[in-house]
């Protein structure tokens, strides 16, 4: 397991920004390095937040035979789409320093910071809206 200063140095890594972004190459390599560690992060929550959401509609018997639990071609596409949505924080780097020069050497973390979170808000959601509803759903066959 990594140690928690292991981790502070990664994150500080992850969310400096660049020195001195010359150039638009240099602004794209900064976001493409960062990529791998962005999907490790929110593929690892992702499977977690499946696996888990799978067992709780195995334990929870809701599941009729024949029936999928997830849409195949989502788990398919959601990899696809989620690094068309990195580009895009790069993309947006990118036309920032065009129009507000003076604020995009700073951007890029805060874009990544948002892109990150959002990331894993939407990989979590199935399992959070599961254990909301699961409990609720069980109050009200009790009624």
């Amino acid at each position: 397991m990594l140690g928690q200063r292991t981790m502070r140095a990664f994150f500080k890594w992850l969310m400096t920004p660049p020195e001195k972004p010359e150039s638009w190459f240099h602004t794209i390599g900064w976001w493409e390095l960062r990529r791998i560690p962005y999907n490790l992060i929110v593929g690892l929550l992702g499977i977690a937040s499946l696996a888990m959401f799978f067992l709780f509609i195995h334990l929870a018997h809701e599941l009729k035979p024949g029936e999928d639990a997830v849409e195949p071609l989502a788990l398919i596409l959601a990899p696809i789409v989620i690094n068309i949505l990195y580009t895009g924080g790069w993309v947006c780097e990118l036309l920032l320093r065009i129009t507000w020069k003076e604020k995009s050497p700073d951007i890029g973390p805060i874009f990544l910071k948002t892109g990150i979170s959002f990331s894993v808000c939407v990989v979590l959601f199935p399992i959070v809206m599961w254990l909301v509803s699961w409990p609720v759903s069980w109050i009200i066959r009790l009624f």
